[in-house]
């Protein structure tokens, strides 16, 4: 399902809410809130763009969260601006909620692991050593999930590092 505001085109896939559903009939609502929190880091990035002068393109809401694209050319520190909105959004709630959700949002996404806002950062800085970079703290999370599946039987960590390396794969 999709419809158009202001010429940014926005995409609600069926895994989006089925995966809302499946929370609300499981009153599951730390996915609720972490749907939310995602939001407001989205909205953040939104923010920012809208604020040096770019436009979206998408926002697209998914299995996988919220995603913002935008092909606006901007300076590079307008693009930093834009791509530390999110982490700091969630640095900003986790200091006044004090909740797991934000800091373990925050903390992801300042992973320099492209497609992470870290990495985005990374990669608009030094595009060479990113990918280099990114493989490195892929291969870090994998041996990390690894210790937390056999310590606390946790598969969390293990799907991250599935997704991040498919995408980067892929992308």
């Amino acid at each position: 399902m999709g419809f158009v505001i202001k010429n940014c085109r926005v995409k609600i896939e069926f895994s989006f809410i089925l995966v809302l559903c499946f929370a609300a009939l499981l009153n599951a609502s730390d996915l609720l809130l972490l749907f939310v929190f995602s939001g407001v880091h989205e909205l953040a990035h939104f923010a920012v763009l809208l604020a040096v002068g770019g436009s979206p393109d998408s926002l697209t809401f998914s299995f996988y969260g919220l995603a913002l694209k935008y092909s606006t050319k901007l300076s590079r520190i307008k693009e930093l601006c834009i791509l530390l909105a999110g982490p700091a959004a969630n640095l900003i709630l986790y200091f006044f909620l004090r909740d797991d959700i934000n800091l373990i949002l925050f903390s992801l996404n300042i992973l320099p692991i492209y497609p992470l806002d870290g990495g985005r950062v990374l990669r608009l800085y030094s595009y060479r050593i990113s990918g280099f970079i990114s493989r490195a703290f892929l291969i870090l999370i994998f041996i990390l999930s690894i210790y937390l599946i056999i310590e606390y039987k946790s598969f969390s960590l293990l799907l991250i590092a599935v997704y991040l390396t498919a995408y980067s794969v892929l992308y």
